[in-house]
């Protein structure tokens, strides 16, 4: 009996380093994310370029603003908030992006927080939004088509995938071949 305990005890930790089974993704409607703070790694893939363009940086959504600060190679932070959109380079002071930007920013931040937050009825109004279908990995997949023509023409479709929560957003231009993926990352505290 005491060897057999001394065989149980040598191998819990080897079972305990075994990886857990993966649970599986929950269904994108049942997301409940208030705030997000992610660290995303974006490529640019432009028609004509052999290899994309990749930018690294920091994610924050909540229910006022989305603050959209891209890190490398350049520093430039975007806020997109209901009264507008700015911008600063290299910690420099925040501009305004556009003369009367502030209804566009206005949409823009609440489609781009409903998105993050897994909000898919709020973004009813200006996409098509599929129902998820479950991908070989588990993951889930939503695709939005933007209802609009004109804002179809310029950006296409966005697939939109995930498990727990937004992984992953492809942006691709219906007719230039330009598409943008966006893969985000839990950001680590402190950043």
């Amino acid at each position: 009996m005491a060897r057999l305990s001394a065989v149980a005890i040598t191998a819990l930790p080897l079972l305990a380093a075994l990886p857990a089974a993966a649970a599986p993704c929950p269904s994108p409607k049942d997301i409940q994310v208030v705030e997000v703070d992610r660290v995303f790694v974006q490529e640019r893939h432009i028609e004509g370029l052999s290899k994309p363009l990749v930018s690294h940086g920091e994610l924050h959504a909540d229910a006022e603003r989305i603050i959209w600060h891209m890190k490398d190679p350049f520093d430039v932070k975007t806020v997109i908030a209901s009264d507008g959109i700015t911008e600063s380079v290299s910690g420099g002071s925040a501009q305004p992006v556009g003369a009367g930007a502030g209804e566009l920013g206005a949409s823009v931040a609440r489609s781009a927080a409903a998105l993050m937050r897994g909000r898919w009825d709020e973004l009813s109004s200006l996409f098509n939004v599929s129902s998820p279908s479950t991908l070989e990995s588990g993951e889930w997949e939503v695709l939005l088509t933007p209802l609009n023509e004109r804002m179809r023409q310029a950006v296409g479709d966005i697939e939109v995938r995930g498990c727990a929560d937004v992984e992953r957003i492809e942006i691709g231009g219906e007719g230039s071949g330009d598409r943008h993926v966006i893969t985000f990352a839990n950001a680590e505290p402190g950043q």
